[in-house]
């Protein structure tokens, strides 16, 4: 081999080896929206009501879609933080109608109440977050439940497989759904799929982390079809537990650590930028 090529060679290999180690950059530094946070009475004692808004704040989370149950700890939360908080309905009436909600007939009218009775400091501004899975797909309380929505013109967040979807949009073809954790099979080709099949359907990537993350590295996959589809993804860092809101800072460092990662205009879309669309007021 010539000295040239010898130099050729090891350049490019240093190169590569160079490519192969660089850091990635530590973490996404903007403001965050957070679309999927949970707030029951379970998690008062880690974060009273009065200091959500503040314990929001001290991890970057600007506004927060705040999923609960009872109007009393939403009115409190949302009076010591403004324009902080927009609160979902959580339909589950016990924490152990999350699997049994969807046979439950008289559930759309206790919804319809609810959604009707309204807030002192504003209005409940989407339903769920819905489990629901394939076999059950075709449950009258499910279609109901769209159908309060699509009149109330608020968005439903469901956790479902992709079947769930395809129902959904059969009952409503026109419904705003935020699909959470980006479905129950999160693969990057299957969800592009349907992001192309349905306008509407938007995925939050609460509890991701791990597949956007993995190694400190993004794969390669998931960077295309964020930034192919970088208008219809939102954060999340799912506080369904008392130990996640806890945990809250290092859920969050772990978001901001895979948004790095990506060209600082998408990063800025899923980060804030879509949500405050959606949401706008």
């Amino acid at each position: 081999m010539s000295s040239n090529r010898i130099r050729c060679f090891l350049l490019s290999t240093t190169c590569l080896a160079l490519f192969a180690t660089a850091p990635v950059a530590a973490a996404y530094e903007g403001p965050l929206f957070d679309a999927h946070l949970h707030y029951n009475a379970a998690h008062v004692e880690p974060v009273p009501p009065e200091q959500l808004g503040s314990t929001l704040a001290e991890v970057g989370i600007e506004r927060a879609v705040i999923i609960t149950r009872h109007p009393d700890l939403a009115e409190t939360a949302m009076q010591a933080a403004p324009d902080v908080i927009l609160p979902f309905l959580d339909v589950y009436r016990t924490p152990a109608q999350k699997d049994t909600w969807m046979h439950e007939t008289d559930l759309p009218e206790w919804v319809r109440n609810r959604l009707d009775t309204g807030l002192e400091t504003g209005s409940w501004r989407g339903i769920g977050e819905l489990h629901l899975f394939a076999d059950d797909r075709h449950s009258s309380v499910f279609a109901e439940l769209l159908s309060i929505a699509r009149q109330h013109g608020l968005p439903v967040m469901i956790h479902g497989d992709p079947a769930v979807i395809d129902r959904a949009y059969e009952i409503e073809p026109d419904a705003l759904i935020l699909w959470a954790h980006a479905g129950t099979f999160p693969y990057p080709p299957l969800i592009a799929d349907y992001l192309i099949r349905y306008p509407n359907l938007y995925a939050d990537l609460s509890m991701r982390s791990d597949r956007l993350n993995a190694d400190g590295f993004m794969p390669l996959e998931w960077q295309d079809l964020l930034v192919e589809h970088a208008g219809r993804f939102l954060i999340g860092a799912d506080t369904f537990s008392a130990r996640r809101w806890a945990e809250l800072d290092q859920h969050v460092s772990e978001i901001r650590s895979w948004l790095a990662q990506l060209p600082p205009d998408v990063a800025d879309r899923i980060a804030h930028g879509n949500a405050r669309r959606l949401f706008a007021d």
